[in-house]
């Protein structure tokens, strides 16, 4: 096992550009554990849900074969969001239910030898301060920058961005950062992507990976720029897309070390976590690897 991801196990209430309305489990641990399991890889999940969850998702957790040591079910509800598309794939969130708080302790020792671990916050249920805990204990600390970046609107309830304030001095402390390119400009505090970026270079990150829709994805590491391109598909459901994307790319980081390839890799599997809806994958590696060698010339397998 290379990778531990902390952070919600959700509901999630989608609704798409036309008009239909689904529910599905969801939450980056979820997808983590959909895209550990379609390329052949196991990982461990630190999450909680309440006693509302629906059994039928505690199903589809087992089903997608990750360790689940650091599982539980604590408190009364659990964390449940409802995600507005419209065609453009733009997002409108609202926050319907939380779940308890996850702390340094709800880590299982036995995780502890783990070389990485991806904090997957979706609506502050971590403190910045685990960064500092985490750091101590594993070699690669990784981290979506969502949760520490989202309120909510007080006048229609909706997920609306503000600063961290604090992120120049945790942002140092990562190895990885994973964010939007809307997260970014709300974690700085900016209106251009490029100030953004250099906000966050600036703090002597190693690793920054933004995701950018149908525009790709662009990766940072060491302040050298990897441009990802996009793979094209039919989108059904953009949900979990950015997280299938930064867990190929860590997974395959740590086997290879190797920036570009291993963001190939993450384009080619959220380009099929998005052409079908709900976290179950119905792809595997073979398909990633062979959808590569079609699209991208020169592709050459590690």
């Amino acid at each position: 096992m290379h990778l531990i991801v902390l952070g919600s196990i959700t509901e999630d209430v989608i609704k798409t550009p036309n008009g239909t309305e689904q529910r599905h489990i969801g939450g980056v641990p979820i997808y983590a554990a959909a895209t550990a399991k379609a390329l052949g890889e196991n990982i461990g999940i630190v999450s909680k849900v309440g006693t509302d969850f629906p059994i039928k998702n505690l199903k589809t957790i087992n089903s997608l074969d990750a360790d689940l040591n650091g599982f539980m079910i604590s408190g009364q509800t659990s964390m449940r969001f409802e995600n507005k598309y419209k065609a453009s794939g733009k997002r409108t969130q609202k926050v319907l239910s939380f779940s308890e708080k996850i702390t340094f302790k709800d880590i299982p020792e036995i995780y502890y030898s783990v070389p990485c671990i991806h904090l997957g916050p979706v609506f502050n249920e971590i403190t910045p301060q685990l960064i500092d805990e985490v750091r101590d204990i594993f070699k690669i600390v990784s981290l979506d920058g969502q949760g520490f970046t989202r309120s909510i609107d007080k006048g229609n309830g909706s997920i609306v961005l503000k600063p961290w304030l604090d992120y120049k001095e945790y942002f140092p402390k990562l190895d990885v950062l994973k964010v939007d390119d809307i997260e970014l400009k709300g974690i700085t505090g900016t209106t251009r992507l490029k100030d953004a970026i250099d906000l966050a270079l600036a703090t002597d990150l190693k690793t920054l990976v933004i995701t950018r829709a149908h525009k790709g994805a662009i990766i940072y590491h060491l302040k050298k720029r990897y441009d990802i391109p996009t793979i094209q598909t039919d989108v059904v459901d953009a949900t979990g897309a950015g997280d299938a994307f930064i867990i190929a790319y860590l997974l395959e980081y740590i086997i290879t070390n190797d920036c570009y390839y291993s963001g190939l890799i993450a384009a080619a599997v959220a380009s099929f976590t998005i052409s079908f809806s709900g976290p179950e994958p119905q792809y595997t590696r073979d398909d990633v690897i062979s959808k590569l060698k079609q699209t991208q010339t020169n592709f050459q397998l590690k």
